[in-house]
């Protein structure tokens, strides 16, 4: 039985030591224990994942908030935002808990001794709306992925490079199989909707089968980035897509995405109450296993 080639798309947070070896490392053993589940390995045989690292390409910013580079350099600051990326973080936070919009502290003062880095005033009234109505401190687990986000989904350079990393290892696999991640989720569902996707060695359909994790694409702000606003979201036919999701994962908002999409199968997995977003949470579940065992006819 042939290897069974699969290509994770990472999400955020994963710092400059994170190369495609490591992160291909750490993926495969919480899926290889999926597999070993009885009726699984004897089924699936060899699988081999690739995850490739896009930190590299990623913008090196200077903020606590995003550290996808080298650390900064001692003395070097939060680097503030500006009016487009203020706009973005505010639109994605009303767009995650529309209630704290209208629970804002809308008062002149409010947000200027709150005391967050560099974050403007309307930011942090915001963030403190989002924590009131959602929950203390979530905002400072939700700002990595809200600022990387803005990162890939507004420059466009940026979009690009980290495409191509991911096209790059597609193509080199040929794999027919995806799981992606966090973030990463959304990079992939927007290389879906480019058609950026390598077609099959036989000139058919590349991926057959995706599996999403913890995707932020329930979010209105995120979504606007990938796709027509008031539409479904929507992959090709001929792929496969599985969104697994935990509600305890502040990233995904505790639910699923069939409800904004077609086409998807949600599947709520039990991630525990700590570090409900984690990938290998995700990876070891018997779900991931089973879309495993599926792809083997692809």
């Amino acid at each position: 039985m042939n290897t069974l080639q699969i290509v994770g798309v990472h999400g955020i947070r994963q710092g400059s030591s994170a190369t495609t070896e490591g992160l291909s490392r750490a993926w495969q053993k919480p899926v290889d224990e999926a597999l070993a589940a009885p009726g699984h390995a004897a089924a699936v045989g060899t699988v081999r994942l690739t995850v490739p690292s896009y930190q590299g390409v990623y913008p090196k910013t200077a903020t606590r908030y995003m550290r996808l580079g080298p650390e900064a350099a001692d003395g070097d600051g939060d680097a503030p935002v500006d009016d487009e990326e203020e706009a973005f973080i505010l639109q994605a936070l009303a767009a995650y808990a529309p209630a704290s919009v209208e629970v804002e502290d809308a008062s002149p003062m409010a947000g200027q001794t709150l005391g967050r880095g560099r974050f403007t005033p309307r930011i942090l009234r915001r963030t403190q709306a989002v924590d009131r109505v959602v929950g203390k401190g979530v905002t400072d687990r939700l700002m990595w992925l809200v600022r990387e986000a803005h990162g890939y989904l507004r420059h466009e350079e940026t979009g690009a490079a980290v495409r191509a990393e991911v096209r790059a290892a597609l193509v080199a696999t040929g794999t027919r199989m995806v799981i992606a991640h966090s973030l990463g989720s959304v990079v992939f569902y927007d290389m879906l909707s480019r058609g950026e996707v390598p077609a099959a060695a036989d000139g058919g359909p590349g991926v057959r089968a995706l599996i999403t994790c913890g995707s932020p694409l329930s979010w209105l702000a995120v979504r606007k980035g990938v796709h027509t606003p008031n539409t479904p979201l929507s992959v090709p036919a001929a792929v496969e897509w599985t969104n697994l999701y935990a509600p305890n994962d502040p990233v995904n908002r505790g639910g699923g995405l069939a409800h904004l999409a077609v086409g998807v199968t949600d599947v709520k997995v039990n991630n525990g109450r700590l570090n409900a977003h984690d990938v290998r949470r995700y990876l070891d579940k018997p779900a991931v296993a089973e879309c495993i065992a599926k792809a083997r006819a692809y």
